[in-house]
């Protein structure tokens, strides 16, 4: 009878360990494009990603040529996404203001220019969740990084 008790708390064992090894901790994963012209960035980057009401914020490089980058958020809240370009961080700064990409050329430097659409677009995390953001939009209005965010922001639609 022991053994039988034995082999039936092993298999339970064994069962209660397999279902809990796809239970760890959820992240959601956001799918970053960088584009700066014509669907590339040359230059390297710092894309920060800034939760809208506490401001906590990291920064994650983003090197030139660069597809895309994933990255992992650990607490669900309103994200905003923007960069900064290494070399002039303070002369070159993009937001994600949409999903389309935007005109270049003589005198247009990226962005929209409507007030309508060109503040910051805030997604909605939740913890297992996959999201989309295209930071293109050089006419974006950055936040002060570390602080909630005060410049206009929009939720994503």
């Amino acid at each position: 009878m022991k053994s039988s008790w034995r082999g039936a708390g092993a298999l339970l064992a064994l069962a209660l360990s397999i279902a809990l090894v796809g239970c760890g901790p959820k992240v959601a994963k956001v799918h970053v494009k960088f584009d700066i012209v014509g669907g590339d960035n040359n230059f390297a980057a710092s894309v920060y990603v800034q939760e809208v009401d506490s401001g906590a914020t990291f920064t994650v490089p983003y090197d030139p040529h660069t597809p895309y980058i994933m990255v992992d958020l650990k607490k669900p809240g309103k994200y905003v996404f923007y960069a900064r370009l290494v070399e002039a961080p303070d002369d070159y700064h993009y937001g994600y203001t949409s999903d389309q990409p935007v005109a270049y050329g003589h005198m247009t430097r990226g962005g929209t220019g409507n007030p309508d659409t060109e503040s910051l677009v805030a997604v909605d995390v939740k913890l297992g969740g996959s999201y989309k953001v295209y930071i293109n939009d050089f006419r974006a209005k950055l936040p002060e990084a570390g602080k909630p965010v005060t410049v206009p922001w929009r939720n994503a639609e």
